[in-house]
């Protein structure tokens, strides 16, 4: 009896410890990418999905409302938050404290991404 009730006392720290959720962007699903101009302290750099992307994109975060998400690219977290709503606009900005932090992701989403993973993993 004991061990259930330890159970029962375990089982919603469980749930809130759910692991985020990983959306990785691959050469399929990034039609172009640009820094931008410096917002207060911050960098951002755009980034546009293609048509492919945008769709994926879009059931992923209509299907995650409230849920912490990463997006991941080669590797990397490009940026991690809360959908609060869909997006199904195929833009995403991440905010950088520097320009050359923002200028090395802009490079990274110039060169050769990887074909894969591509969408949830």
């Amino acid at each position: 009896m004991k061990w259930v009730a330890t159970l029962l006392l375990v089982t919603p720290g469980a749930v809130l410890a759910e692991t985020e959720l990983d959306f990785h962007l691959c050469s399929a699903y990034v039609q172009q990418s640009a820094v931008g101009t410096q917002i207060e302290s911050e960098w951002p750099v755009h980034v546009k999905l293609t048509e492919l992307g945008t769709t994926s994109f879009a059931r992923f975060t209509d299907a995650n409302i409230g849920r912490m998400s990463r997006i991941i690219v080669d590797g990397r977290v490009f940026l991690r938050a809360t959908i609060w709503t869909p997006i199904t606009s195929g833009t995403l900005q991440g905010q950088f404290s520097s320009r050359d932090v923002a200028n090395a992701w802009q490079r990274t989403f110039a060169g050769e991404l990887p074909p894969s993973p591509c969408g949830v993993s």
